[in-house]
């Protein structure tokens, strides 16, 4: 299956950080979960905030000018992943990518490697560097920006080769994900050793 025609969802790179298990039971036992009332609120909030993105200025990436595009589809040779990405923006010399979150709280390491996954991909579409990704979210499209550089280059690889090898085993990784992890986990009826402390003791997930 890991060939170099093979290509996964990027959003894999975010799940894999969350539990290495959600790649396997994704691409290899093709499971679908299903749809959450999360993802539902998600699906709204991404296009009321492509709506309003519209309307604003670039003043809050710290651009003067440019053009920003919704919905791009992504995909290349550099990594083999694709995707969607929420917004590009993109000036005469450079694009950045833009992944719209709810959550007012600080994004995990999976979600900052996504964002720099599509980074990647968005250099080699648009033929421009990207040196800056932005992550807007709440209510009022707030941003925080973040650098492309090497380092963050060379551990989206890591990963990928990481999902890649997962793949191509077909066998059930080891998961080191916590309780908490594992109860907001759309895939927790898909694992069989799973455990979770409780005030009675010791009990199966």
């Amino acid at each position: 299956m890991a060939t170099s025609q093979y290509s996964f969802p990027i959003s894999l790179i975010r799940q894999y950080c969350f539990c290495p298990r959600i790649p396997f039971f994704n691409e290899v036992l093709n499971i679908n979960p299903g749809d959450r009332p999360w993802q539902k609120q998600g699906i709204a909030y991404h296009e009321r905030q492509r709506i309003l993105n519209r309307r604003r200025t670039l003043k809050r990436y710290g651009l003067k000018k440019g053009t920003i595009h919704h919905n791009v589809w992504l995909a290349g040779s550099i990594i083999p992943c694709h995707g969607i990405c929420d917004a590009i923006v993109e000036t005469p010399e450079t694009v950045s990518p833009v992944e719209f979150k709810m959550e007012a709280s600080r994004p995990n390491r999976g979600q900052i490697l996504q964002l720099a996954a599509y980074g990647m991909l968005a250099r080699e579409k648009f033929e421009k560097k990207c040196s800056v990704m932005f992550i807007l979210y709440g209510n009022k499209g707030k941003v925080r920006q973040y650098t492309l550089d090497d380092k963050i280059e060379h551990e989206v690889k890591n990963v990928v080769c990481k999902i890649l090898r997962s793949i191509k085993k077909g066998l059930l990784p080891i998961s080191a994900a916590s309780a908490a992890q594992c109860s907001q986990c759309e895939y927790l009826n898909f694992c069989a050793d799973r455990e979770t402390i409780t005030s009675k003791g010791r009990n199966k997930l």
